[in-house]
């Protein structure tokens, strides 16, 4: 799915806990805005951080295979490899086309379109609830509870609440399904990822340097500024759990969600996978 580069009016820059869910206004547009302070404007950091007008954002969590790397629907996800295979797998992807492993920004890019008018609003993205891990899969409510099989598929009208646009044109798989390693880093700590973080460029990674989602958020990123929106998971890296995951998994109901986040070790697990971004320049 393509996202424009866009801005958005800023809210809870100081990170104030237990604020409610809320329509995110947001503004398209190519020129950079660099407001600081709540109800000024800030060009997406998704978007100057890699100098693009736009993103393509993979509809599903990644499937296929490490050599075969796919964005399907109802096939299993991608997982049991670390974020080193991710990142790698990710990158070589197509270069001509700048593919690689989704950011914490990017994933907060993505969350903030989905809570704006052109997504859906302030009406929460349905749990993919499949224990298989089908891409794509809807369960029967919000926070339904984990499924054998697919509930309902993201074609269907049911499905469709699944998507962050609540119809068939947006993102799939942003709560539940799996959970989600982006490239969003407490440090440069490399834990159990197998990547030398140090070594990968600025523009292909998040680094945070505390561990308070309230004070060491980057704006527009889905942590401190929308902490637990929706009951949503929020627990933020650390030199223990140096990754971040996002989205939860098939069995998280009201924890699972677009603004759930929490810290892993970023080795292989069957609970966790991926998404790919292409960013071409202009």
């Amino acid at each position: 799915m393509w996202i424009p580069k866009y801005r958005y009016k800023l809210f809870n820059t100081a990170g104030a806990s237990g604020t409610s869910p809320r329509e995110i206004e947001i503004e398209f547009g190519e020129e950079n805005v660099n407001g600081t302070t709540d109800g000024s404007w800030l060009t997406h950091p998704a978007f100057t951080s890699l100098g693009v007008n736009g993103l393509w954002v993979g509809k599903f969590e990644a499937t296929g295979s490490t050599s075969a790397l796919t964005v399907k629907p109802n096939v299993t996800s991608l997982r049991n490899i670390n974020i080193s295979t991710m990142y790698n797998t990710a990158y070589n992807f197509n270069r001509g086309l700048d593919s690689h492993m989704m950011k914490n920004t990017e994933w907060g890019a993505m969350a903030y379109l989905t809570n704006s008018k052109y997504g859906r609003g302030n009406s929460e993205v349905w749990i993919n609830n499949s224990s298989t891990y089908t891409t794509g899969c809807a369960g029967s409510s919000v926070s339904a509870g984990e499924y054998n099989g697919c509930q309902n598929a993201w074609n269907t009208s049911t499905g469709y609440h699944a998507s962050t646009t609540d119809n068939i044109s947006g993102i799939y798989d942003t709560s539940g399904g799996a959970w989600e390693y982006v490239m969003g880093n407490y440090n440069n700590t490399a834990s159990s990822s197998g990547l030398n973080v140090s070594s990968i460029p600025a523009r292909y990674k998040d680094i945070y340097t505390g561990t308070n989602a309230y004070a060491n958020k980057i704006l527009g990123n889905a942590t401190g500024e929308v902490q637990e929106w929706n009951g949503d998971y929020a627990g933020f890296v650390y030199s223990s759990y140096p990754w971040f995951l996002r989205g939860g998994s098939y069995n998280g109901t009201t924890g699972a969600g677009v603004f759930g986040f929490y810290g892993n070790y970023g080795s292989a697990s069957s609970y966790n996978s991926f998404r790919i971004v292409l960013s071409p320049f202009e």
